[in-house]
């Protein structure tokens, strides 16, 4: 039989899923038609899945905190009142990051008020996972991407002096016989280094133990996503010069993502092995 507090806690998302519908079903559609984050669906299944992992553990932490919860309901309500009323103003990216902000944080809310706070900080990861789903504000991304690729320009320029091919750069844009190619938006490869950076948290959270070395591979996060971008770059243009122009927008440039996306985590296995085997060792 459920306890009260899981038939509260029931009746509680039941509540919650009737006044965000319509939210959902918004949020649903953008997130089918935009292209620069993984799917939140993925997000949820980890981060519920995780939850699920430490299931008996934070049943035996529970209790009611409607101190620490009602005001996190509070909040959620109050920034999704004003990503509604600043509708107008908005973005439609930026209305949905600030009402998918306060729509997450109610739940939260409610989770803390019916599991109390001893609970909710053994779920602290898998809680705070869930911030993936909130789409970045414009502003945010813009700068991201324009980070990305500046620094896979310099990536790819460091690259071609590598291999016999003349380049010449402007900018981001690189001249070589026959052709010129521009580290555009798209190459910036948005998605893939998010999903990077979300692999990394998530098996520093399974893998390690140590402040240190978590902070480490989050550090290590962006030169490896940059670095990607570039083999990727460097390697079409190879291929389209010494193989087949038609590599130049075949699907290895289109849909090519998931190959560098493999390299680069290939690359961070031998840095979590060698991490693991410093952990391990005793302190002197």
């Amino acid at each position: 039989m459920l306890s009260r507090r899981a038939i509260g806690f029931l009746l509680f998302n039941i509540l919650y899923a009737g006044v965000f519908a319509a939210h959902f079903a918004r949020f649903s559609h953008f997130a089918l038609e935009q292209d620069f984050s993984p799917h939140f669906s993925l997000i949820l299944l980890v981060s519920f899945y995780l939850m699920y992992q430490q299931r008996q553990a934070l049943m035996a932490r529970v209790e009611y905190g409607a101190r620490g919860g009602i005001p996190l309901l509070l909040g959620g309500i109050l920034c999704y009142v004003l990503g509604l009323a600043w509708r107008s103003s908005l973005s439609l990216q930026d209305g949905l990051a600030l009402t998918t902000f306060g729509v997450l944080m109610v739940w939260v809310g409610g989770f803390v008020t019916f599991f109390g706070l001893p609970a909710t900080r053994l779920a602290l990861f898998p809680l705070g996972f869930l911030l993936f789903i909130v789409p970045m504000p414009e502003a945010l991304l813009a700068h991201t991407i324009t980070a990305l690729q500046h620094a896979s320009a310099d990536v790819v320029a460091v690259l071609f002096r590598l291999t016999p091919v003349p380049v010449v750069r402007d900018g981001l844009v690189f001249t070589v016989p026959g052709f010129a190619i521009e580290v555009a938006r798209e190459c910036s490869s948005i998605r893939s280094s998010l999903a990077l950076l979300i692999a990394g948290l998530l098996a520093n959270h399974l893998l390690l133990r140590r402040w240190w070395s978590k902070a480490i591979v989050l550090l290590l996060v962006f030169p490896l996503a940059v670095f990607k971008n570039g083999v990727r770059i460097v390697a079409l243009c190879l291929l389209t010069l010494y193989v087949d122009p038609g590599f130049l927008h075949g699907k290895l440039h289109t849909r090519g993502g998931a190959v560098f996306f493999g390299l680069a985590l290939v690359l961070l296995v031998p840095i979590f092995w060698g991490l693991r085997k410093l952990e391990s060792r005793p302190a002197a």
